[in-house]
C-alpha cells in the first residue's frame, strides 16, 4: 500500500512509489473532444457531392470520347456546347471575384492563344501515339485517370500537395484518347473538353457553395449519355453516385459519435 506517501507530479523527485503508480488525481485534467468538428447532414452531403463530381467528370469525359469515336455526335456540337457553357461559367466566375473588367482582356488573350495553338497542333497530337496499339492506349488511359483520381484534392483545403500530378495525368490520358479519333477537328474538340473539365471546371467549382445541384446536373447528363451505350453501366453509375451522395455521409455521421479524442497535461506543448 502506498497511501501514506503523497503523490506529486514531479518526474525528478524521488519517491517510494513505483514507476507505474497512478494517483486518483492523475485524470482530473482529462478533457475529451475539445475541438468541435460537428458536421450536419446537409454539410456532409455537400462534401460528398464534391467527391461525386470529381468522380463523375472522368466518366463523362470518356463517354464524350465514345460518342465522338462512334460518330454519334459531331465535333461542332461539342465545341458549341463548350463555348456556351464556358461563357456562362466565366460570367459566374467574374461575378464571384468582382473584377471582370480587369481580367477580361487578359483572359480573352489566353483563350485565343490556346484555341489557335490547340487547333494548329491538333494534327500532330492526333498522330502522336499512332504507332502504339489501341489496347495499350486504353490501358494507359485508365492508369492516367486512376492517377488523376488518387492525387485529386477533391476541393479540400487541408491537403497540402499540389494538383499538378492530377491535372497532368488527366491531360495526358486525354491526349492518348484523342489520338484514336477520326480527324484533327475531333481531337481538338476532345482536348478542349479535357481542359474545360480538368483545369477550368475545378476552379469554378471552388466558388460554388451548393455543390449538390451541380452534382445532380452532372449525374443526369452522364446518365443521359450513358444509357444509349449500356443500361447496366448506367445502373451501376447511379448506384455508385447514390452511395457516395447519401449512404457515405450518413455512415460518416453515425461513425463520428464513436470518435473520442482525449487531451491532457501529457500532450505536447503547443505554442499559441
Amino acid at each position: 500500500m502506498y497511501t501514506s506517501v503523497k503523490w506529486k507530479k514531479n518526474l525528478y523527485e524521488f519517491t517510494d512509489l513505483p514507476d507505474n503508480y497512478t494517483d486518483s488525481t492523475f485524470l482530473t485534467e482529462l478533457r475529451k473532444n475539445v475541438k468541435s468538428d460537428y458536421v450536419s447532414r446537409l454539410e456532409a452531403i455537400n462534401l460528398a457531392a464534391s467527391i461525386s463530381i470529381r468522380l463523375s467528370i472522368p466518366v463523362l469525359f470518356v463517354i464524350i470520347f465514345i460518342w465522338l469515336y462512334n460518330e454519334w455526335t459531331t465535333p461542332n456540337v461539342i465545341i458549341i456546347s463548350e463555348i456556351v457553357s464556358t461563357i456562362f461559367g466565366y460570367l459566374f466566375y467574374n461575378i464571384k471575384i468582382l473584377n471582370m473588367s480587369k481580367r477580361l482582356s487578359e483572359d480573352l488573350r489566353t483563350t485565343l492563344i490556346f484555341l489557335i495553338f490547340g487547333y494548329i497542333l491538333s494534327p500532330v497530337l492526333r498522330t502522336l501515339t499512332e504507332t502504339i496499339s489501341t489496347d495499350t492506349i486504353y490501358a494507359m488511359t485508365i492508369l492516367m485517370f486512376l492517377t488523376h483520381l488518387i492525387f485529386n484534392k477533391y476541393g479540400s483545403t487541408e491537403i497540402f500537395f499540389s494538383d499538378s500530378l492530377s491535372i497532368t495525368s488527366s491531360i495526358f490520358g486525354s491526349l492518348m484518347l484523342a489520338s484514336r479519333l477520326a480527324s484533327p477537328l475531333h481531337a481538338f474538340s476532345l482536348l478542349t473538353v479535357s481542359v474545360q473539365f480538368f483545369v477550368l471546371f475545378p476552379i469554378l467549382l471552388s466558388y460554388i457553395n451548393n455543390k449538390v445541384i451541380i452534382s445532380i446536373i452532372i449525374t443526369i447528363g452522364t446518365v443521359y449519355l450513358l444509357l444509349p451505350m449500356s443500361n447496366v453501366c448506367s445502373y451501376v453509375f447511379i448506384i455508385v453516385v447514390v452511395f457516395i451522395h447519401f449512404i457515405c455521409p450518413l455512415w460518416y455521421i453515425r461513425c463520428k459519435q464513436f470518435k473520442n479524442n482525449i487531451y491532457g497535461p501529457w500532450d505536447e506543448a503547443v505554442i499559441s
